[in-house]
């Protein structure tokens, strides 16, 4: 009786499993349980060939769903065309880009490479993630243009577990195509501002509108080189500033220090803040109501995961 008894057990035991087992699947599997996709380019202008397509599988172990491609550079081509066309083709939460010695000491790749990120910025809204995969170099030897997002070296075997967290944990999330009607205002970054290689600008404008009282407020720790109003597109600011106004609070989590003008922006008058190096973990900008009132609800640009 009682080994009966035992039997049925455990084969009810044994159909639990199962109907769990079953259940786990088709939830992981639902077409409503999305997976972060992911962007993975390497660029080489000479004969090196180097295979990268085993980050893809990798990444699917940490649930990122991954597509790689080698872009070979030629003579009369243009990276960020190809790299636009390539983030928007497809629903992509973030782009990751491979730099090896190699890459880093072809100057030819390094200026597509940074101009591709300049012109890719204002389609994909600031809080789309980039991120540098780094092999065999370390983060000292990037250029302060190519390491103003996310800096992983492949040679820690965490980097796999942080890009997964960075793209899950990235929100709100701004898709490709969708930063125009989600922003409200146009955010560009301008790496080697002025000529100067180590200076790189945040610059932000309205997209039709005038407005004044405007605020940028950054990590509390962060010192900034200059701020102030200039020509869009990367204009140099002018050193007028009208109602200065400055304080501290709190953003989310972190201590910031706000700062801003009177000095009205437009489509053609944009607002800048200069940082020496790379930029800090976020910058983020909105107005105020008066000349020296604090900074309402604000749009922020992520450079990294933190």
């Amino acid at each position: 009786m009682k080994s009966i008894t035992a039997k049925r057990v455990a084969l009810c035991q044994a159909r639990v499993r199962y109907i769990v087992s079953n259940l786990v699947h088709k939830v992981t599997d639902s077409p409503n349980t999305r997976r972060p996709r992911l962007w993975i380019s390497y660029l080489s202008s000479g004969p090196e060939d180097r295979d990268f397509s085993y980050l893809v599988s990798q990444l699917h172990a940490e649930n990122v769903e991954a597509i790689y491609n080698c872009i070979r550079l030629q003579p009369d081509m243009r990276l960020w065309q190809r790299v636009v066309q390539r983030l928007l083709s497809i629903d992509f939460d973030g782009w990751a880009y491979v730099l090896t010695h190699q890459f880093l000491a072809d100057r030819a790749c390094t200026d597509e490479l940074t101009a591709a990120i300049d012109q890719m910025l204002p389609h994909i809204g600031p809080n789309f993630l980039m991120a540098a995969l780094l092999q065999g170099v370390g983060v000292q030897h990037v250029p302060p243009a190519l390491r103003m997002r996310l800096c992983l070296s492949l040679g820690d075997p965490a980097w796999k577990h942080r890009l997964a967290g960075a793209l899950m944990n990235h929100a709100p999330v701004q898709k490709p195509g969708t930063a125009r009607e989600e922003s409200r205002f146009v955010w560009k970054v301008h790496p080697c501002y002025g000529g100067d290689p180590t200076m790189t600008a945040v610059e932000v404008g309205p997209r039709s509108e005038s407005v004044q009282f405007w605020r940028f407020a950054v990590p509390k720790s962060v010192t900034t080189v200059r701020w102030g109003v200039g020509a869009a597109g990367g204009g140099e600011i002018s050193p007028i500033k009208f109602a200065v106004a400055k304080g501290s609070g709190r953003y989310g989590d972190a201590e910031v220090a706000w700062f801003g003008a009177a000095n009205g922006i437009s489509v053609t008058e944009s607002a800048y803040v200069v940082f020496l190096g790379t930029l800090p973990r976020f910058v983020c900008f909105g107005l105020a109501t008066s000349p020296a009132g604090p900074p309402g609800p604000m749009e922020i640009l992520r450079t990294t995961s933190g």
